[in-house]
């Protein structure tokens, strides 16, 4: 168990030493919460990308010892084709656009804005292209190499599939820190760490928690901007597509999987 929770506990500690420093200067230097609030999309984009280069290292020296063991073999992941990527992204905003749907009926329940009010503070003043590169893309890639590449793979060693996906994905929750972000991140954490497996690549959680992330990003705005210029129907357009691309995608990556596993027996 402790090579499962030690990726996630270097992530924390990564994390609080960049947070606790960088609200240490700011109070020395005598500014206030306002900055740090300011910073706050900064400052994790840097703790994350510090994170990665240690649970790199870890994550060659599992697979080394995959080989060695014969649970992968050493040419390595298979590398899809240029669309096989676009399509996974396009899944990951699917997968975004029905998960803050169905996050959003149980906040009715919930009844709790606190969420929603960090992420005013967070985002406030910034640009949407700042908001893609440090929310967008280098979150995903930091957050799916300590939680699918290290947690659910070293899981994976010990354990049959469902039982892996749905533990990460409990952590995963768990490590975003709110009732909100928790039911979201567990249904899609969930949904990343299947297709992790189905496709036999690395590539494809980060591509879907890219496409996610990004898709909600854009469109908070362009939602905004449709419903301004009263074209309420393009919203449901949008949904028809994106649930088609979901299930397209999701029977077409099942085949792909189906091939590989009958091709390794």
């Amino acid at each position: 168990m402790w090579r499962v929770l030690y990726p996630v506990l270097i992530s924390f500690a990564i994390g609080q030493i960049v947070g606790g420093t960088a609200l240490a200067l700011i109070n020395q230097y005598g500014k206030g919460m306002d900055t740090y609030y300011k910073s706050t999309m900064f400052l994790t984009g840097v703790a994350g990308l510090l994170t990665m280069l240690p649970l790199l290292y870890f994550y060659r020296k599992d697979r080394l010892c995959r080989i060695a063991g014969g649970i992968v073999k050493p040419e390595g992941i298979r590398h899809g084709r240029v669309l096989d990527y676009l399509l996974l992204l396009f899944m990951g905003a699917a997968m975004a656009q029905f998960g803050n749907l169905i996050v959003a009926i149980f906040q009715i329940f919930l009844q709790s804005s606190t969420y929603q009010d960090t992420m005013s503070l967070v985002t406030d003043g910034k640009s949407l292209m700042e908001m893609i590169y440090w929310m967008g893309i280098v979150a995903p890639v930091a957050e799916e190499t300590v939680f699918r590449w290290m947690v659910f793979a070293r899981l994976r060693d010990y354990m049959k599939l469902w039982p892996s996906v749905l533990i990460s994905a409990l952590m995963f929750g768990i490590y975003h820190g709110n009732i909100v972000q928790f039911l979201y991140a567990f249904l899609l954490g969930s949904l990343f760490a299947y297709f992790m497996e189905m496709t036999g690549s690395l590539y494809a959680s980060v591509l879907l928690h890219i496409g996610a992330n990004i898709w909600s990003l854009v469109y908070s705005e362009l939602g905004l901007w449709l419903l301004q210029s009263s074209a309420v129907g393009i919203l449901t357009v949008i949904d028809f597509v994106l649930l088609g691309v979901l299930l397209a995608g999701t029977r077409y990556f099942a085949r792909m999987g189906k091939e590989r596993n009958a091709r390794c027996v």
